[in-house]
């Protein structure tokens, strides 16, 4: 009788590690009781950016509250309108006065494309707390490293994952959004009670 091959092995062991990872994710959201999946890794979020106007920021030094981090590009036509337009729903739902700190920070992937005036245009004109931000190529795939955006070396930006961030007022990951469609009532408690933890 032979014995299977390595293979059929490792295809086994990932089609098994692939059917286990939703039932994992969902396990943590009913343990930790939140919506997305909550990081216990205090991972320090912090990179600089360049904005519309051309100015640079230092991320640390520019939030002033929670926020929404998200990396795309502006001609995908899957997810990201689908987050952007995710987020607007969620800040229709703040007060005047709880929007005052929080912000949405929609960073290129695709910085030859999409131009300061196209981010101007899809992004930044949406909302006084949508900001769209250039990194330079080092700053860029060091945000998705540690993001755990990219796995691979491969400059495909279709490969990109589509994940939501919620970011702490002190920088750290918090919250890693992977759902498709997200119910707004349900980031909505993860935002209060981030914010009542701070």
């Amino acid at each position: 009788m032979k014995k299977p091959s390595v293979f059929v092995s490792t295809t086994l062991i990932v089609i098994l590690v692939l059917l286990l990872l939703p039932a994992v994710t969902y396990l943590n959201q009913i343990i930790s009781g939140s919506y997305g999946i909550q990081t216990h890794q205090n991972t320090a979020i912090d990179f600089t950016w360049q904005d519309v106007n051309g100015t640079q920021h230092q991320f640390s030094d520019w939030k002033k509250g929670p926020s929404y981090l998200f990396l795309g590009f502006l001609s995908c036509s899957q997810i990201c309108p689908i987050r952007t337009h995710q987020v607007k729903l969620l800040m229709e739902q703040l007060t005047e006065t709880e929007k005052q700190n929080i912000q949405f920070l929609f960073v290129t992937i695709d910085p030859q494309n999409d131009t300061q005036e196209i981010r101007q245009q899809m992004i930044d004109s949406q909302s006084a707390q949508f900001f769209s931000a250039e990194l330079t190529p080092e700053q860029l795939e060091k945000l998705q490293w540690k993001l755990a955006e990219k796995s691979t070396a491969s400059s495909d930006i279709n490969l990109h994952t589509g994940n939501l961030y919620l970011i702490s007022p002190t920088g750290q990951l918090k919250q890693t959004y992977t759902q498709q469609q997200l119910i707004t009532e349900k980031l909505l408690i993860d935002l209060n009670t981030m914010m009542s933890s701070n």
